[in-house]
């Protein structure tokens, strides 16, 4: 009996980046991917141990990326009340 050979990180990185499109479009998905293929000094992920590396470092970059803005947008919040306070 022969098993069909079947390259899940090859599915599972299609899969990180179909969703990655789907919620941040083409362009911000692919920026995406080559940061957490960067973080993990490979061109491309090489096991499912890597895909599970990518997308721990993407749920924490978001979480990162995610506070930053919320703080720049205090910030100019913030600015704007003053702004519209001295008018």
């Amino acid at each position: 009996m022969t098993r069909a050979r079947y390259n899940c990180t090859q599915s599972a990185r299609s899969n990180m980046i179909s969703a990655l499109t789907g919620t941040v479009g083409v362009q911000a998905a692919s920026v995406l991917t080559d940061l957490a293929l960067r973080n993990l000094g490979h061109r491309r992920p090489a096991s499912t141990d890597d895909l599970i590396r990518m997308a721990e470092y993407l749920m924490e970059l978001g979480d990162l990326v995610r506070a930053a803005a919320r703080s720049q947008k205090i910030e100019a919040v913030t600015y704007r009340a003053l702004h519209a306070a001295v008018d």
